[in-house]
C-alpha cells in the first residue's frame, strides 16, 4: 500500500500541538524544526487539516495552531483522510492488464474485492487509536512530559 509521508507529518504535526498548545504559541515553523521538514509543507498539511475540522490555525504576530476538537475524538483514520486517499484504486496502484488475456481480464475483478477488504481492515484498526492514545504513549516513552505544562525535556530545537 502507498502511504505518503504526508500522513505521518499530520499525525506528528498534531501530536506536536496536542503537547503544547496552548501553553506555547505553535506555529509551522516550530513544527518544522520537529519534523525537519520545510515550513510551507507543514502550512500546507495545517491547511488540509484545518480543512477537514481537526486543527484551527490563526494568522497574524500572535497566530500559531491548536487542536479544533478534543485529543480523544480525533483518530488515526480521521488524520489519514484528511492528507490523504482512502481510494481502494489510490492506495493501491494498479498495472494495465490485457483485456485479451484470460487472466488479464478478469485480474481486477478478483483482486479489488481483497484489497477493498485490506483498507477496510486498516481503517477499522486506526478508528481505534486516538491522538489521545498517542500522548499516553509518549508520556510513557517521555516520563516527564504531559499535554500543556513546560516543554523544558524536549529537544532544543523544538522550543
Amino acid at each position: 500500500m502507498r502511504v505518503s509521508k504526508r500522513f505521518p507529518l499530520a499525525v506528528h504535526s498534531l501530536l506536536f500541538v496536542a503537547v503544547l498548545s496552548p501553553k506555547k504559541r505553535v506555529t509551522s515553523t516550530l513544527v518544522a524544526q520537529s519534523t525537519e521538514s520545510n515550513p510551507v509543507t507543514v502550512r500546507n498539511i495545517f491547511l488540509e487539516l484545518s480543512e477537514k475540522g481537526l486543527l484551527i490555525a490563526s494568522a497574524g504576530k500572535n497566530g500559531g495552531v491548536r487542536l479544533a476538537k478534543k485529543p480523544n475524538e480525533i483518530t488515526l483514520w480521521d488524520i489519514y483522510q484528511a492528507v490523504e486517499s482512502n481510494d481502494v484504486e489510490e492506495i493501491f496502484k494498479l498495472h494495465e492488464t490485457n483485456s485479451d488475456c484470460l487472466v488479464g481480464k478478469n485480474f481486477y475483478q478478483i483482486l479489488y474485492p481483497h484489497m477493498e477488504s485490506a483498507v477496510n481492515a486498516m481503517k477499522a484498526d486506526m478508528e481505534q487509536v486516538t491522538l489521545e492514545t498517542l500522548i499516553d504513549e509518549l508520556k510513557c516513552l517521555i516520563k516527564d512530559i504531559k499535554p500543556k505544562e513546560d516543554t523544558a525535556d524536549l529537544p532544543k530545537n523544538a522550543e
